[in-house]
């Protein structure tokens, strides 16, 4: 991980410390704001980050291998264009959507019963969650199409643009923290509703400026590389037609092809997070939506450095031994980077569970944001601490299931989780009353649960042997 990248996943962390601190530990407009939040979030990661950029990247480097620098840029270019229609249609859709779906969800026989008969799953300010999701939603058009440039770049040998651009967005996000700060500078009137709305209403503003000036801050990089303008090799800016000549250039739709395996699966466990984020904002008191947020934000810091970036950079490898028919080499290969990850996220996990309260506190325990709030963290951050060793080692057995062309058992395993993750919701929040350690310990059973499920899955289906660590 570069160091460009820490800084940003940092600035990331503080924009968070700072968005606690300025709205406190019992905000009702705060949670409807988080969970507006998660809904462009998880299309970013199933459209832009995720199965996407990802085929896009592999198609992109076989046509400038195969066809040249400038047909390479005209590729780039359909993408770019197919994709915004798809994303700008989308967009539209979701809007619409989300001002026709009711505040409350119910189950007919059962509208006597809670929390199944009449469910308030927008929580207690809907207006806000719709007014807030339809203002934040273009933001998925942007980050989507950066996602998609940061790719082509990589793939031109040029890293330092694409690591700073998380830098812009943070940074901006956190001025506009800070000039919210300055407006309402006394904290008795940050705490009134309607006062809190207007400054989320400028938060988002905020972070759409953020998106934008992020995509913007690649323009320099696109023009030395030759994507914004004439290739490298070739000088002037060559016409379509002229790089056509050069080789076939391939069509756009095949990006979308090449994702769809990874995006069904990367889909399920994006619902499922998307799921405890709406079951928060229903079924815990004012701050749990925000509280459980934060801890995830907390959590999710040692799975990108570890488990995350493992599993990304020996996909490819993974990938060739599977075509290859090398079944050996790959459980092997499994094996090593398994132990490998177990070695960090072990300590990792229980580092977390240990120091739970004191980075807590040290992150959070700033401005309105209390004790009752960071106790509320810590405990949803303990138990997702649980969760750190089998989700990543989750991530590489299903990116085995894909070296081998099995998509469908991963999601299958997925979709019946993300069915099991919904009822010990209930149950450990309505029944037991966890609070926000109740979705937290719903993650870590499901997360472990799949991880033995899958392991011996993939090798009765596939005949794999079991490597050094036992696969």
């Amino acid at each position: 991980m570069s160091l460009l990248t820490l800084a940003s996943r940092l600035l990331g962390y503080a924009r968070e410390a700072v968005t606690a601190a300025l709205f406190g530990d019992r905000s009702a407009i705060l949670d409807a704001f988080l969970t507006a939040w998660r809904i462009p979030n998880l299309f970013r990661r199933l459209f832009g980050e995720g199965a996407i950029a990802t085929s896009f990247q592999t198609e992109f480097s076989e046509v400038e291998g195969g066809d040249g620098e400038e047909a390479g840029r005209v590729f780039y270019w359909s993408v770019l264009k197919m994709l915004t229609t798809i994303l700008v249609v989308l967009t539209l859709a979701l809007t619409v959507l989300v001002w026709v779906l009711p505040d409350q969800l119910g189950v007919p026989g059962l509208t006597g019963v809670w929390p199944l008969g009449r469910l308030p799953w927008l929580g207690p300010e809907p207006a806000a969650v719709r007014e807030l999701t339809v203002r934040l939603l273009p933001f998925l058009i942007v980050i989507c199409l950066t996602a998609v440039t940061s790719a082509a770049l990589h793939v031109r040998g040029m890293f330092g643009a694409t690591a700073l651009a998380p830098v812009v967005f943070n940074v901006v996000w956190i001025v506009t923290l800070v000039l919210l700060l300055r407006h309402f500078p006394d904290p008795a009137v940050r705490t009134a509703g309607s006062v809190q709305l207007d400054m989320v209403r400028f938060l988002a503003w905020g972070i759409l400026l953020a998106a934008v000036l992020q995509g913007l801050s690649l323009v320099p990089s696109l023009l030395r590389c030759g994507l914004l303008g004439g290739s490298r090799a070739s000088g002037p800016r060559a016409s379509v037609a002229a790089a056509v000549q050069h080789g076939p250039v391939r069509s756009p739709v095949s990006v979308l092809l090449r994702s769809l395996p990874l995006a069904v699966g990367a889909a399920v466990y994006q619902f499922n997070v998307m799921v405890d984020g709406v079951m928060a904002i229903s079924l815990l008191p004012e701050g749990g939506a925000g509280a459980h947020y934060f801890a995830t934000r907390v959590q999710q810091f040692p799975m990108a450095m570890i488990a995350f970036a493992a599993t990304t950079a020996v996909f490819p490898a993974l990938k060739a031994l599977g075509q290859q028919g090398d079944l050996a080499g790959l459980s092997r290969l499994h094996s090593r980077t398994q132990r490998t990850v177990a070695f960090l996220a072990l300590p990792a996990a229980a580092g977390l569970i240990a120091l739970a309260q004191p980075v807590v506190m040290t992150m959070f325990m700033h401005g309105a944001y209390e004790q009752g709030g960071v106790d509320r963290i810590v405990g949803a951050l303990t138990a997702l601490a649980i969760a750190v060793v089998p989700v990543g080692a989750s991530g590489l057995v299903v990116r085995c299931f894909y070296s081998v062309g099995d998509f469908r058992t991963p999601v299958v395993v997925s979709v019946a989780m993300m069915a099991l993750n919904l009822v010990l919701n209930l149950w450990f929040i309505v029944g037991l009353g966890l609070d926000t350690k109740g979705l937290a310990l719903g993650t870590a059973v499901t997360s472990w649960l799949a991880l033995v499920l899958l392991v011996p899955l993939l090798r009765s289906r596939h005949r794999l042997p079991a490597g050094p660590a036992g696969l």
